[in-house]
């Protein structure tokens, strides 16, 4: 008797287990997915948005044997938001529009003039694009980056993300930022963001125009890629290969440290930034001959003064793209944080390099030979 009252509640135990479990009652194979890997924002006439969406084609062994084929295909619509234009698009689209891979989103540098948050708030909002997902401005027509087929020959959306990687072909001119990153520094009253900026190439897909950099979510003005390598060095982001030419040489940094050091004075910030770099002697112009300490003089007196031009640019324009007002919790009431902007205006910022050249190599050594004379 025991033993028939033990099988059956273990029976009525099992039967609830099974409908307690869930199912994947919601799957969609991967042959019916479409899977986005590049999408595009731009402006359109009458205040309208336009999407672009790019897509590639899986090829077999088989296809791919019998000729070079096309790796992906483009699709675009017209919407008054970004929600209805994707929502437009699924109506036309004969499988599910799936945009967890998709690896760079494509923002108009007019909508980002007027502020990303209308335009981008879908991709928090809706958690279907990854958060590593790189954020990039383009100026002028978005049309030929999303048509013309990927140079180097990688899948669709691959080449952007190379693009900006470290790794890969990305340098700290470049200046990653990941769709995560993008929303902290808008969230952060204590700092503002610094988005790259391309337009379109025609050889390469794409080319590096500047860093756009913002206040709150509004474009307010550009940095050159030779001026974002400040920002670099003051942030501490900088990659082992960047190239700086003084005196005719071409020197490589290898490495960078910056320390910086605030303090409040008259409720005023007062930012001291020491950085030190290690550089080597990469290339030098024929006939030239000039003394190590020379050349160390020269790339500090170059790069403190186009330090000082974006200091006084951005703080113009009161955008804390260095991000140096995290360096004042603390000495900064939580209170006063979003007054940081104002702060940063009138702050009195100093910066300070100190360059040393190692393995400079026997031409900087010495004076080469021009023209010898023949022996008689």
């Amino acid at each position: 008797m025991r033993i028939k009252i033990r099988r059956t509640f273990l029976t009525l135990c099992l039967v609830i287990l099974a409908f307690l479990l869930q199912g994947c009652w919601d799957v969609k194979d991967i042959d019916n997915r479409l899977l986005v890997t590049a999408i595009g924002i731009e402006q359109a006439p009458d205040n309208k948005i336009r999407i672009w969406t790019r897509f590639p084609i899986p090829q077999s062994p088989q296809s791919s044997s019998s000729g070079p084929g096309k790796d992906f295909f483009t699709t675009n619509q017209l919407g008054n938001t970004v929600v209805e234009a994707f929502d437009s698009l699924r109506l036309k689209l004969p499988k599910y529009l799936d945009m967890s891979g998709t690896r760079t989103i494509f923002l108009d540098q007019r909508l980002a003039e007027k502020g990303f948050l209308p335009y981008l708030e879908f991709t928090i909002r809706d958690r279907m694009l990854p958060l590593d997902t790189v954020v990039a401005l383009v100026s002028g027509d978005m049309e030929p980056i999303f048509t013309k087929p990927n140079p180097s020959g990688e899948l669709s959306g691959v080449y952007t993300k190379l693009f900006f990687e470290r790794y890969a072909g990305g340098t700290a001119q470049k200046n990653m930022v990941p769709l995560w990153g993008l929303f902290s520094g808008y969230f952060n009253p204590l700092e503002e963001n610094l988005v790259p900026l391309l337009i379109s190439d025609p050889v390469t897909l794409f080319k590096l125009k500047g860093n756009a950099f913002f206040q709150g979510d509004r474009m307010i003005g550009m940095l050159t890629p030779e001026e974002t390598l400040i920002y670099e060095i003051v942030t501490n982001q900088m990659t082992p290969f960047e190239i700086e030419t003084a005196q005719e040489m071409n020197v490589k940094i290898l490495e960078s440290e910056a320390t910086i050091h605030t303090r409040m004075k008259n409720n005023k910030p007062v930012i001291r930034i020491q950085a030190k770099l290690t550089m080597t002697l990469m290339d030098s112009a024929h006939g030239i001959t000039i003394k190590p300490d020379k050349l160390e003089a020269s790339i500090n007196r170059l790069l403190e003064n186009r330090a000082v031009k974006i200091f006084e640019q951005t703080q113009k324009k009161k955008s804390d793209i260095f991000k140096l007002g995290n360096h004042f919790r603390g000495k900064v009431p939580a209170s006063q944080f979003n007054r940081w902007p104002e702060l940063y205006q009138h702050a009195t910022i100093e910066f300070k390099l100190d360059s040393r050249l190692k393995n400079t190599g026997l031409q900087l050594m010495r004076k080469p030979f021009i023209n010898p004379p023949k022996e008689g």
